[in-house]
Parts: structure tokens; C-alpha cells; sequence
């Protein structure tokens, strides 16, 4: 093997946002040493995180394949909607667990609406971040591309759109989380559970007006934050009606 050779690198539609200006054009390499594909495209931009498929010369491989002199590699994002798959993703299973950087509290907060699953990392160094990620075995959700490139990042997605509600149909969409999706079963504030709780075990943390014009109450059996069905409700049943449309989905 020659001690320098290139390599060309395509990436299908969805990844150009990783790549710098270098959208639709193919991607040259030079390479000093057989390194593997992973850390070829990774240079390039794009985290492991985001790869459905990765294509040599016309045949499939995995992360761990060896670069030759003149391959030609074509790398796909991640769509279940269209393969019926994650490809070299973990499948992400019916019920998943995220864990969101400090700066995606917004999300976190609508996607515990929607009853996903999701905490909230109450910040600190990126090694801290990562070993809770680790330490709770919880998909990461980020708008730090560099932090998806950690080699321990099993699982994780890197947030494109600023829009909350754009956020959240990129997460759905990403993870096929239709199935997961059940609102108003988790505390917006903590991500808890909610349970049915009794009224007059309340009585001395309502006010009288709650007391007066509500009689159904749960509560968050994790911050112990108590709920109803109050004025705020059509506004947050509105949001996922959104969801559902955007998404495309027919019920909730």
C-alpha cells in the first residue's frame, strides 16, 4: 500500500448540514495510513451517530472497515420511515430514555409532555455529561457534533433546527418514536411519572379556588408536583394535535 492515497466520500442529501459548504459535490481524502471508515467520514463532520448505511465500491460495510487506495464510499443518514430500519444504529426499542444537553431544555420539556422519556443534564463538563449519558444507558441528544463523535456515544442524534417544535418532529422522526409517544403521562419539570392522587390528601396544598372548581389531581412521584386539568391544558393539547399533524401520525 502506498504511504499516501485518496479516498472519495459521497454523502446522501440530509448530511450535507454537517459538511461545510460541501454539500453535493464528492469529498476527497487523503490518507496517510489504512485508518477505518468511521474516522474517515468523522473527519469530514459527520458524527457515527447520524449513519443509517456506508457503501465501499458498491458493497456494504460497517464502521470498522479498513480504507484502500481509490474507494469510493457512499455514506446514507439514518431513516426508518423509508429502509424499515436504523442499518448500523442500535435500534432504539419501544419505550426509549434520552438524556438532553443543558441547552436543550426547551425540547426536554415538550418531549416529557409527549411522555418520552427524557432528562435533562443540569450541566457541566462534556466528560460529566458523557458519563451519565453512559452511567443511565440513555440516547444523547445534542447540538454539539463533536460530542456525538465520543467513541462511548452509542446511541445519539444532533439537534438541526433551532424550533422547538421542529425539534421535536426531528427526534420522532429519527427514532420512530410513534409508539412511544403518550401525553401527559410524565412531569414536564423533573420527567417523573404522573399518578392518579386523592384530593383531600391535597386539600392542604391546593388553593381554595383549585379546590373549588377541580376534583381530578396527579401528582409527579418524583418532584411530588402536583397537576390538573387547569387552564394551561387546551394550550399543551393543542401543541400535541400539532405534533401529530407534522408528524403525520393519525392519533396520539
Amino acid at each position: 500500500m502506498p504511504d499516501e492515497f485518496n479516498v472519495y466520500l459521497d454523502f446522501s442529501p440530509d448530511l450535507t448540514f454537517f459538511l461545510q459548504g460541501a454539500g453535493g459535490k464528492t469529498i476527497q481524502k487523503r490518507l496517510s495510513h489504512a485508518t477505518t471508515v468511521k474516522d474517515v467520514i468523522e473527519s469530514c463532520g459527520v458524527p457515527h451517530t447520524e449513519i443509517g448505511q456506508i457503501g465501499v465500491n458498491g458493497r456494504a460495510v460497517d464502521f470498522e472497515y479498513r480504507m484502500f487506495p481509490e474507494d469510493k464510499v457512499t455514506v446514507a443518514h439514518v431513516d426508518p420511515e423509508v429502509t424499515g430500519g436504523f442499518g448500523l444504529q442500535p435500534e432504539p426499542g419501544e419505550d426509549p430514555a434520552f438524556i438532553a444537553d443543558e441547552h436543550l431544555a426547551k425540547l426536554s420539556r415538550r418531549m416529557r409532555v409527549l411522555g418520552i422519556d427524557t432528562c435533562l443534564f443540569p450541566g457541566g463538563s462534556d466528560r460529566e455529561l458523557l458519563g451519565e449519558m453512559q452511567r443511565l444507558d440513555r440516547i444523547l441528544l445534542t447540538r454539539d457534533r463533536r460530542l456525538l463523535m465520543h467513541r462511548i456515544v452509542r446511541s445519539g442524534y444532533c439537534i438541526r433546527s433551532g424550533n422547538v417544535v421542529q425539534q421535536v418532529c426531528e427526534v420522532i422522526g429519527r427514532f420512530a418514536l410513534s409508539n412511544a409517544i403518550k401525553p401527559f403521562r410524565r412531569c414536564p419539570s423533573c420527567n417523573g411519572l404522573l399518578i392518579a392522587a386523592d384530593k383531600k390528601a391535597l386539600l392542604s396544598r391546593l388553593e381554595p379556588k383549585t379546590c373549588r372548581y377541580y376534583h381530578d389531581f396527579f401528582l409527579c412521584d418524583s418532584c411530588g408536583k402536583i397537576y390538573w386539568h387547569g387552564s394551561h391544558v387546551p394550550k399543551l393539547e393543542a401543541f400535541v394535535a400539532d405534533i401529530r399533524r407534522r408528524c403525520g401520525y393519525s392519533e396520539l
